[in-house]
């Protein structure tokens, strides 16, 4: 077999266009150069890179590294490791940010990191990525790596990656919605759920019946740009691991470049904006994205609750196979119906005996238990 070649770049405005053509990524919203643009140009606080693969002169795959400080001192209070364990770490994660790199987009809940060219054996690929994250040429160099969130599907040919010293843990599933052809309305579906289902969404749309409903435009976020970022930050602070916030404009910028596929959703209790949900269209699946809430108003109104309903309407409406919810609060998604995808992660440190440490660390990570409601009728 060829070797395989690997070009860097640090900013996807200096990848050459053959690479976004060659790799057929206009089929793909979150490999288009517009939207790795708006991701990079709004969150300054990433550092981005993007390698280029190559084989006999041929551009067989692009690999996105997103490179953060990420502050983990406040998260081991709620890692169930050993004090033993938590000693021997101390001197690589106490009181001071872990410098990472992430092969994927830490804002996107799935593989987005790498794209492969139809018909290349994908094997060979991850492994040479996987040999050559540490080498990649960063303002501040890289303690930590990541390749985030393979489904089941992935793991043969992913676990390549574990030659080179990674590990594997298991994440919060992605919860996914089927839409059925018979649900030709929102009333159709809630027809086919038991009693006690349907009940818990009418009531949930009667509590949240005085908020009045927005949808943004590009003007509209600059305009709120505060009020969103707020509502996001009440959700991110609340976060178990909170990587680093997604910049507001992002979507003012992405909603310019992609007005169709990007929605954005605001709720109202008369001239107060409470929350907000959004949502990327791509292909025949809706992906839900970031919400925001005011925490001191959700109970009372069942923002949350309501933000969920929507996102059915929305789906059902815009007539696609399936609402993906994401990750998180994965019961009551459960009680719409939604069905877990399981996904892995793999991790590695780059100093050998730290790494060797964060075995134990590693497979002691587990994942919050959650019941799986079965919502439909027989």
């Amino acid at each position: 077999m060829s070797t395989i070649e690997v070009t860097y770049y640090p900013s996807v405005q200096e990848v050459p266009e053959d690479v976004f053509t060659d790799l057929s990524c206009e089929n793909t919203l979150y490999f288009t150069r517009d939207f790795l643009e708006a991701f990079e140009f709004a969150n300054a606080k990433i550092e981005y890179c993007y390698l280029v693969l190559s084989q006999n002169k041929i551009i067989v795959s692009l690999a996105i590294l997103q490179c953060m400080s990420v502050a983990i001192d406040n998260a081991q209070e709620h890692l169930p490791f050993s004090e033993r364990i938590a000693r021997s770490l101390q001197c690589y994660i106490s009181a001071r940010k872990i410098h990472t790199m992430v092969c994927g987009n830490v804002f996107l809940s799935g593989n987005y990191g790498v794209i492969i060219k139809e018909g290349i054996p994908q094997e060979p690929i991850y492994n040479k990525i996987a040999q050559e994250i540490k080498t990649v040429p960063t303002q501040k160099k890289a303690s930590v790596f990541f390749f985030k969130d393979f489904v089941d599907q992935d793991l043969p040919v992913v676990s390549e990656i574990e030659k080179h010293q990674f590990q594997s843990f298991a994440v919060e599933p992605n919860m996914r919605l089927q839409l059925r052809e018979a649900w030709t309305d929102f009333d159709a579906y809630k027809a086919s759920l038991k009693s006690k289902y349907r009940v818990k969404i009418n009531k949930a749309d009667k509590k949240s019946a005085v908020l009045k409903i927005r949808s943004f435009e590009a003007e509209d976020i600059d305009t709120y740009r505060n009020d969103l970022q707020q509502l996001y930050s009440n959700i991110t602070d609340r976060a178990l691991f909170k990587t680093i916030d997604l910049e507001i404009e992002t979507y003012r910028l992405l909603k310019i470049r992609f007005r169709e596929s990007v929605l954005i959703t605001t709720y109202w209790m008369e001239n107060q904006m409470v929350g907000f949900a959004t949502a990327f269209k791509v292909n025949n699946q809706l992906d839900a994205h970031f919400i925001g809430i005011d925490y001191t108003r959700n109970k009372e109104l069942s923002i949350y609750p309501r933000i969920l309903n929507d996102y059915v309407r929305l789906g059902i409406e815009m007539k696609v196979d399936e609402v993906n919810f994401g990750r998180t609060s994965s019961e009551i998604k459960s009680t719409l119906g939604a069905q877990a995808e399981d996904l892995t992660c793999y991790v590695k440190h780059r100093r050998t005996v730290a790494n060797l440490l964060f075995k134990p660390l590693v497979r002691q990570i587990k994942m919050k238990t959650y019941k799986q409601h079965t919502p439909f009728k027989s």
